[in-house]
């Protein structure tokens, strides 16, 4: 009987799911409870920070500047640990961001029950399916740039001033 027990307590401990960053519930700049959504067809950004670290007005001024190029490949998400809303809105008016992201936060730090923050501030970039695959310190933003290919249209191709070498399209 007591092999059965133990049997059936790891079997519901093995088929829990296991828990992801959009399982945690934060909270939004208006005091709303709130989950991140998993992004279509992109990574998530998910960029930590607290009011006593440094450089995270820097950092969240370059995510400001960057975001067209950044948000072509990513959802862009600011998490503002062991503050409250309130804080954060302070340090947004002090420092004149006004953000083209999301900005929630943490805090009770609930993200520290997923991953363990190294850094602070951080940048952490996860998956689709809300596994993390990064964790930088600060903003790597050569780095998040030069993994956002360009798209460039060619309006030359197939086209040549000299009419013999001009190739059909197609």
């Amino acid at each position: 009987m007591i092999r059965f027990l133990f049997f059936l307590i790891f079997l519901l401990l093995s088929c829990q799911k296991e828990r992801t960053i959009y399982d945690i519930t934060f909270t939004d700049l208006q005091g709303n409870k709130v989950k991140i959504q998993k992004p279509e067809g992109k990574k998530l950004l998910l960029y930590v920070w607290t009011g006593t670290c440094t450089g995270h007005t820097e950092d969240m001024k370059l995510i400001n500047k960057h975001y067209g190029e950044l948000s072509k490949r990513y959802e862009i998400v600011s998490l503002a640990v062991f503050m409250t809303p309130q804080d954060v809105k302070e340090v947004l008016k002090r420092y004149k961001i006004k953000p083209r992201f999301t900005v929630l936060t943490d805090p009770q730090g609930k993200v520290t029950d997923l991953v363990k923050l190294v850094f602070l501030p951080s940048t952490m970039i996860f998956g689709e399916g809300g596994n993390l695959l990064k964790n930088y310190p600060r903003l790597p933003l050569k780095e998040l740039i030069s993994l956002v290919k360009p798209h460039y249209v060619s309006l030359c191709e197939n086209f040549s001033p000299y009419p013999a070498f001009n190739l059909p399209s197609g």
